[in-house]
C-alpha cells in the first residue's frame, strides 16, 4: 500500500544488506582459495629448484627421476631441460580434466629471486599459471610452466551452505517484524483518520490494545491526542483574535491594505473602499483579481513610482508621498514588509494618511521661497555688478591720484587733488560698508607685505576656478616646481586677485582643451631680451620701496624672480588686441618711471586706460596689481593656438621649504602613466626626476607598448613595485573614437568617386583597427589584478562609470595634488614593496636593515593610519575613499574578531578605529569591550545606521569615544578625526 512505502524501503534495504554481505563472504572465500592455489605453485617451483640444485651436473635420467617425484603430482606442468651443448629435453604432464600444452615456450622473465651460490632462478605469476627459469652455474637451464591447481569446491561442506541459510533466516525474521509493524501503523492511521477538528473538548485516549502494540505506538497515539486537543484550543483562540482584528481594521479611520509579495492586493479595509471608490468595490471575486497598488495611487518622481511598481525589492519600512489617481489628493504612504521565519519577504502592509492640506501649504511656501530667492539673486547680481563696475574705477582713480607729486602743483591744484583723493576714499569706504565686502587695498602705501605660502595660494586659486573649468569642459592643471621657494614676501590678497583674473580670462576664452598654472623660480638672465624695459621699469620704479630692505639678502639668493605662468590653448588674441595690450603695459611702465612732468600723469594715464576695452579690464587690473607688487606681466599669444600670461614677482626673502618630501621608499616604485596631455606628462616627469621615482609614460597604448611594458615589469618585478596612473581623458578618447568610427562605418557613403571612397574606407578601417588595438591594451592593463591602478580625472568621482571605478584602486581629481598622489602611491604599493626585501639581506645585515626599516617607517607614515571595521564591501570602499581624500591611510577588517587580529599585528601604526556596531562573528560593541579590557585607549569612533540616543548610549557605555551616523558626512568625519588625531 502507498502509505507503507517506508516499511517497504526498510525491508528492501535490509534485503540488499544481507545480499551484499553474502556476496562479500563468497568473494573473499574464493579469493583466498585462488591465492592458496598460486602459493602452492610457488612452493612446487621452489622445491623443483632445490631438487635441481642438488644434482650439481644434471643429466637426463636424474632430471627424469625428479619430475616423477610426488611433489609434482596433481598439477599440469611443462619442463624444458637445456644442456650447455644445446641438447634439449622436454617433460610434459597434463591432468585429465585440463587441456594439453600447445607447443614449447621459452619464457623471458625479468624478476629475480634469492638464489644460492650454484643456481639463479626467476619466475612470474599470472591468474592461471607460473612461468619460471632456473639456471645453474654449470650452464644447464630449466624452463618450467606450472598450471595452478584448479579450485576444488565441495558444496556439501558447511562453509558453503551455512552463510546462505543464515541470511535466509534473518530475512524471514525481518519480514515477520515488518508485517507486525505494518499492523501497528494501520491501527494508528485508523485512529488518526477518526480525529476531527470538531470533536469534543474532552481528552480521548487512543483505543489501542496494549498487549498487541509496542510502547512507541502507544506514546505516539497519546501525543496525537494531546496535539489534537491543543490545536482545537488554538483554533478557537485564533478565530477570536481574527474577529477582533477584523473589527479593528475595518473600522480604522485610515485606509489600510495588505499586498502580496508579487504586488497583488490581498486585503483592504472599509476606509480604503470609501476613499478609493472604484469598480472593484462590488466585485465578489476581488481576492482572485490582479489589482496592484499603482491602480489607485501614483508618485510624481520616477524613482518612487518605480518602487511602487516593484515592491518586491523593498526590505525596510519606507514612507512615500503619493497621489490618488481618482481624487488627485496627496497621501503619505507607509509601507512595511513582513518576513517569514527564514527571512524572505512574504508581503507588505500599507497605511495611507492624507496630507493634501500640508502639501498645498508647502507648495505655497515653495513658491514664496522661489520669489524671495529670485529677489536675492537679483540683489546679488546687482551687488556683483556694483562691486565690479564701481570698485575698479575707484581703485584706478586712487592709483592714479596718489603717485602725483603735489610739490610741483599750485595751491588750487593741490586742493583739487586732495579733494579728489578724500572723496574717492570716502566713496570706497561707503561702497565697502554697503556691500559688506571689507576694505579693498589698492595703493602701495596700503600693501600688506607678509610671508606668503605661494604653493598653497596656487592650490587655493586653482580650487576656486575648478568648478568653472568643469562647466566649460576644460582640463585644469597645476604644477609647482620642486626647486621653487615656497615662501616669499608679497601681498597675499593682491596675488590671489591677479591669479584669479588671469585664470578666469583663460577659462573664458578657451572652449575646449586645458588651462595650466605653473609656478617656478628663474634667474634674471633667463628673462627674454624683450622684457628688459619692463624689468628695469618694475625694479627701478614701483619695487624700489619693497626691495630696499632686502637688497643685501637678494645678492646671495639662487633665484631672482618667481614666475606664475597661466597657459591655455584657447582662441588666443588677435594681433591688434595683443599689440594694444603690449602697448598698454609698456606705456604704463614708462609713464610711471618718468620723473618729469608729473602734473600730466593723471591725464595721460586716463588716456592710456581709455584705449582698453571692457573685456580687458581684468587683465589691466592684474597688471596694475603686479606693478604694485614689484613685478610685471608678460604676454605670448597666437590666434587659434592659445595664450600664455607670465606673472613675474621678485623673489624676496625666499624660504625653500620642501614641498615634495624625499622618501627612500619612492625609489622602489615604478610609476606607469598613461597620459595624452604633454604638459601633464612633462610636469609629472620633473616631479619623478626630483624624487628619483622610476617613471614610464605612454601617450598611447597598443600591443607593442603592452609587450614592452610586460617585459619591463618582468625584469623589475623583484626590485620595483609597479603602479598605474591612468588619465580618464585618454580612456574617454578611445571610447568616443570607437563609438564615432562605428557610426561612420555603419553609415552609407554617397561619394561619386569610387577610388576616393575606397581610400576613405581603407583609412577608416586602419583607424578602427588601431583604436581597437589601443582599447585591447588598455583593457588588459585594467584587468591585471596584481597592478594597483589610480584613475586621474577632471570630473568628479560620481560622474565616472561605476564599472571603471571598480577596476581602479584609487581616484584623484584635477588639478592634481602632487602630495596626495605620493601618498596614494605609497599606500597602494605597500603590500608589494614589503615583498621586495630579500630574506638573505635581512639575515646577513640585521643592523643596517633595522635602521633602514626604521627610516622607512618614519617616512612611510606620511599620514595617520585608520582601521575601518566594516562588513559591507560597499561601505568599506566609501570609507576608504573618504579617508584618502582627507589625507589619511586606511586598512580594512570585515568583523570584530578580524579587527582584533589586525590591531594586535599593527598596533604601533594604527591611530584610530572606525567601528561598525553590527557585524557577524563579533559585533563592534563586543570588540570595543575586548579592546578596553586589555587597557588599550586607542580612539574608537562608532559607525551605525541607527542614529538614536539608545545606540549612542550603548556605544559610549562600552568605551567608544565618538558616534557617527551612516551615510558618513565628509565634513563631520574630518572634524572627528582632527579632534582625536594630532598631526
Amino acid at each position: 500500500m502507498p502509505q507503507f512505502q517506508s516499511l517497504q524501503r526498510l525491508l528492501a534495504f535490509y534485503t540488499l544488506t544481507l545480499l551484499a554481505m553474502l556476496s562479500l563472504y563468497y568473494f573473499i572465500m574464493f579469493h583466498e582459495m585462488k591465492n592458496d592455489s598460486k602459493q602452492h605453485s610457488v612452493e612446487i617451483f621452489h622445491t623443483l629448484q632445490y631438487q635441481i640444485s642438488e644434482l650439481g651436473n644434471p643429466i637426463n635420467p636424474a632430471v627424469k627421476k625428479i619430475v616423477e617425484k610426488p611433489f609434482l603430482a596433481g598439477i599440469s606442468y611443462q619442463l624444458i631441460f637445456m644442456m650447455p651443448s644445446g641438447q634439449t629435453y622436454i617433460y610434459n604432464h597434463t591432468e585429465a580434466d585440463e587441456r594439453a600444452f600447445n607447443g614449447i615456450m621459452f619464457p623471458s622473465i625479468e624478476t629475480s629471486l634469492l638464489s644460492n651460490r650454484n643456481t639463479h632462478s626467476t619466475y612470474t605469476l599470472s591468474n592461471d599459471k607460473l612461468v619460471g627459469t632456473i639456471e645453474l652455474k654449470s650452464g644447464h637451464k630449466f624452463y618450467t610452466m606450472l598450471r595452478h591447481k584448479p579450485l576444488d569446491i565441495n558444496w556439501v561442506s558447511y562453509r558453503y551452505w551455512l552463510p546462505l541459510m543464515t541470511a535466509i533466516m534473518f530475512f524471514t525474521l525481518a519480514l515477520l517484524y515488518t508485517l507486525k509493524r505494518r499492523a501497528n501503523w494501520e491501527q494508528l492511521l485508523l485512529y488518526t483518520d477518526n480525529l476531527s477538528s470538531h470533536a469534543t473538548e474532552a481528552y480521548t485516549p487512543p483505543p489501542f490494545v496494549s498487549k498487541k502494540s509496542t510502547a512507541e505506538f502507544l506514546h505516539l497515539g497519546h501525543a496525537l491526542s494531546r496535539i489534537h486537543y491543543q490545536l482545537h484550543n488554538n483554533h478557537r483562540h485564533i478565530t477570536t483574535l481574527k474577529h477582533r482584528l477584523e473589527r479593528l481594521v475595518d473600522h480604522a479611520p485610515l485606509p489600510m491594505l495588505m499586498i502580496m509579495r508579487q504586488g497583488q492586493i490581498s486585503f483592504f479595509n472599509q476606509r480604503f473602499e470609501q476613499v478609493f471608490s472604484t469598480a472593484f468595490q462590488n466585485d465578489s471575486s476581488y481576492h482572485d483579481s490582479n489589482y496592484q497598488l499603482t491602480d489607485f495611487v501614483f508618485a510624481e518622481d520616477e524613482s518612487t513610482q518605480l518602487l511602487l511598481q516593484h515592491l518586491v525589492n523593498l526590505r525596510v519600512m519606507r514612507t512615500l508621498t503619493v497621489y490618488g489617481l481618482a481624487n488627485k489628493k496627496a497621501y503619505q504612504l507607509h509601507v512595511t514588509p513582513w518576513f517569514g521565519e527564514h527571512g524572505q519577504v512574504h508581503g507588505f502592509t500599507v497605511l495611507l494618511n492624507s496630507i493634501n492640506d500640508l502639501v498645498s501649504q508647502n507648495t505655497q511656501l515653495q513658491q514664496q521661497n522661489i520669489a524671495i530667492q529670485r529677489q536675492l539673486d537679483e540683489f546679488n547680481a546687482l551687488k556683483s555688478t556694483m562691486g565690479h563696475d564701481l570698485r575698479l574705477p575707484l581703485e584706478a582713480m586712487i592709483d592714479t591720484l596718489e603717485p602725483i607729486d603735489t610739490s610741483v602743483l599750485t595751491v588750487k591744484e593741490n586742493q583739487i587733488v586732495n579733494t579728489l583723493i578724500e572723496t574717492s576714499h570716502s566713496m570706497l569706504i561707503m561702497l565697502n560698508e554697503m556691500l559688506d565686502i571689507g576694505e579693498i587695498e589698492v595703493r602701495k602705501t596700503r600693501l600688506s607685505i607678509e610671508t606668503v605660502d605661494i604653493y598653497k595660494t596656487g592650490q587655493q586659486v586653482s580650487h576656486l576656478v575648478t568648478k568653472d573649468a568643469r562647466q566649460h569642459g576644460l582640463e585644469l592643471l597645476y604644477f609647482f616646481a620642486p626647486d621653487c621657494p615656497r615662501l616669499i614676501d608679497t601681498d597675499h590678497r593682491r596675488l590671489q586677485i591677479i591669479l584669479r583674473n588671469l585664470l578666469d580670462n583663460a577659462i573664458r576664452y578657451t572652449s575646449s582643451g586645458y588651462v595650466v598654472l605653473t609656478i617656478e623660480a628663474i634667474n634674471a638672465e633667463q628673462l627674454s631680451a624683450e622684457n628688459t624695459i619692463l624689468v628695469n621699469a618694475s625694479v627701478s620704479g614701483a619695487t624700489n620701496e619693497l626691495m630696499a630692505d632686502n637688497s643685501n639678502k637678494k645678492a646671495n639668493q639662487a633665484h631672482d624672480w618667481v614666475r606664475f605662468s597661466i597657459q591655455d590653448n584657447g582662441i588666443g588674441l588677435e594681433t591688434t588686441q595683443r599689440d594694444k595690450l603690449h602697448t598698454y603695459f609698456k606705456e604704463m611702465a614708462q609713464l610711471e618711471n618718468t620723473q618729469a612732468d608729473q602734473s600730466s600723469y593723471s591725464q595721460k594715464a586716463s588716456q592710456i586706460h581709455s584705449q582698453i576695452t571692457q573685456a580687458d579690464v581684468g587683465l589691466t587690473t592684474a597688471y596694475s596689481f603686479a606693478k604694485l607688487l614689484g613685478g610685471f606681466i608678460e604676454l605670448h599669444s597666437t590666434p587659434d593656438v592659445g595664450s600664455t600670461f607670465d606673472l613675474y614677482l621678485p623673489c624676496q626673502n625666499p624660504n625653500y621649504q620642501p614641498i615634495y618630501h624625499l622618501n627612500q621608499q619612492l625609489t622602489r616604485l615604478h610609476l606607469i602613466a598613461i597620459i595624452n596631455q604633454p604638459l601633464t606628462a612633462e610636469h609629472l616627469k620633473r616631479l619623478c626626476d626630483h624624487l628619483s621615482i622610476t617613471l614610464t609614460i605612454f601617450t598611447s597604448t597598443d600591443s607593442v607598448t603592452l609587450q614592452h611594458l610586460s617585459d619591463e615589469l618582468m625584469q623589475n618585478q623583484q626590485t620595483l613595485a609597479p603602479i598605474l596612473l591612468l588619465d580618464y581623458d585618454y580612456y574617454e578618447s578611445i571610447t568616443l573614437a570607437l563609438s564615432n568610427q562605428s557610426e561612420i562605418k555603419d553609415g552609407k557613403s554617397t561619394d561619386a568617386n569610387m577610388v576616393e571612397k575606397q581610400i576613405k574606407e581603407e583609412y577608416l578601417q586602419d583607424k578602427v583597427l588601431s583604436n581597437i588595438d589601443r582599447q585591447y591594451a588598455l583593457d588588459h592593463l585594467l584587468a591585471n589584478a596584481s597592478l594597483p591602478k589610480i584613475l586621474l580625472s577632471m570630473k568628479s568621482e560620481r560622474s565616472i562609470a561605476a564599472m571603471l571605478l571598480d577596476k581602479c584602486d584609487g581616484f584623484l581629481t584635477k588639478p592634481l595634488d602632487a602630495n596626495l598622489l605620493l601618498s596614494e602611491l605609497l599606500r597602494l604599493t605597500l603590500p608589494t614593496r614589503q615583498t621586495l626585501i630579500p630574506e638573505a639581506e635581512v639575515k646577513h645585515n640585521d643592523s643596517d636593515i633595522a635602521t633602514a626599516n626604521s627610516m622607512a617607517h618614519e617616512t612611510e607614515t606620511i599620514s595617520p593610519l585608520i582601521l575601518v571595521v566594516e562588513d559591507s564591501p560597499t561601505n568599506q570602499k566609501i570609507a576608504c575613499k573618504l579617508l584618502a581624500k582627507l589625507g589619511y591611510r586606511s586598512m580594512v577588517a570585515e568583523d570584530g574578531q578580524q579587527a582584533l587580529d589586525v590591531l594586535q599585528a599593527n598596533r604601533q601604526e594604527i591611530d584610530l578605529i572606525l567601528m561598525d556596531c553590527r557585524m557577524p562573528v563579533m559585533d563592534g560593541l563586543q570588540a570595543t569591550q575586548f579592546i578596553r579590557a586589555q587597557g588599550d585607549d586607542i580612539p574608537i569612533v562608532a559607525l551605525t545606521a541607527n542614529n538614536t540616543e539608545e545606540d549612542r548610549s550603548a556605544c559610549l557605555e562600552v568605551g567608544m569615544d565618538e558616534f557617527l551616523a551612516k551615510p558618513i558626512n565628509k565634513d563631520k568625519l574630518q572634524e572627528v578625526l582632527a579632534s582625536f588625531i594630532k598631526t
